[in-house]
């Protein structure tokens, strides 16, 4: 299960070509997320014009059935918690999941707006404050945290080792994208959560499943191999224990979706 978001066009025209895009793909079972308040556009005068005609662009989304969820980057000279309340509770008003770019650059209270409005997730989770980690670690909110960027960007690492001390759900991703995490890369990704994020293995191994389900609100089909839940899993030929440990590719033997095998790796004599 991938989910894949917009966000690189910020136009009608692009967003809805990514999203169909993503859509088309067959190999995995797809989650799209439209991200259409990435940035403001060097046409619009402000964020408020911008974000007007987004609302009515999320009507065309639900139309056409191109996204059941709905993100915006809350920084410093792209868009404010003011503004983007008010756009994210017209969002739920229409259905959609919600999730938030937040506090990844600077301190902007993103998280504890994540929390407010019942977000499924807040993603990057980097500039918190001590409060900011209660609140979070304490609300039905994911922290979606994504070391690889924050390796490519230099920027601190989340606290992760608070948010789940205190109780909270911490997920993790690679956040692939040209931009700031070139990298599909499972192995760093969990490399870099034990190194510098301080996770234990089998936290790891939980981001990468049960609590990725729960940001994505598919915590009631799969996530675990437990009664009750599609069988998505793979075999591999190296105990768990020696996971995440270095670099080297996963030594994937099978992968079954929904109890099906679906991959069988050709094993060369």
């Amino acid at each position: 299960t991938i989910e894949i978001k917009s966000g690189y066009g910020l136009s009608r025209s692009s967003e809805e070509k990514m999203l169909k895009a993503a859509k088309s793909l067959k190999r995995a079972q797809i989650v799209t997320t439209y991200l259409g308040a990435h940035a403001i556009p060097s046409e619009y005068q402000s964020e408020s014009q911008y974000l007007t005609d987004l609302k009515k662009h999320l009507l065309r989304i639900k139309a056409q059935e191109l996204s059941a969820r709905v993100d915006i980057f809350i920084e410093k000279g792209y868009f404010s918690v003011e503004k983007a309340e008010s756009y994210l509770r017209d969002a739920k008003k229409l259905g959609f999941d919600i999730t938030i770019h937040a506090d990844q650059l600077s301190r902007t209270g993103a998280s504890q707006l994540a929390v407010k409005l019942g977000a499924r997730s807040a993603d990057h989770a980097i500039m918190l404050t001590q409060k900011d980690k209660r609140i979070l670690a304490k609300s039905q909110t994911t922290a979606v945290l994504l070391p690889i960027a924050d390796f490519y960007l230099k920027c601190d690492y989340p606290d992760a080792r608070s948010l789940i001390d205190q109780g909270g759900r911490v997920a993790i991703a690679t956040d692939f994208n040209p931009g700031s995490s070139p990298s599909q890369s499972l192995p760093l990704l969990g490399l870099l959560s034990r190194l510098e994020m301080k996770m234990t293995l089998p936290e790891v191994f939980a981001a990468l499943t049960f609590n990725a389900a729960q940001a994505l609100g598919l915590e009631s089909s799969r996530g675990a191999l437990i009664p009750g839940l599609q069988g998505d899993f793979f075999v591999c030929d190296q105990s768990w224990d020696q996971f995440f440990y270095d670099l080297n590719p996963i030594p994937v033997l099978k992968t079954f979706v929904q109890g099906r095998q679906v991959f069988t790796r050709k094993v060369r004599l």
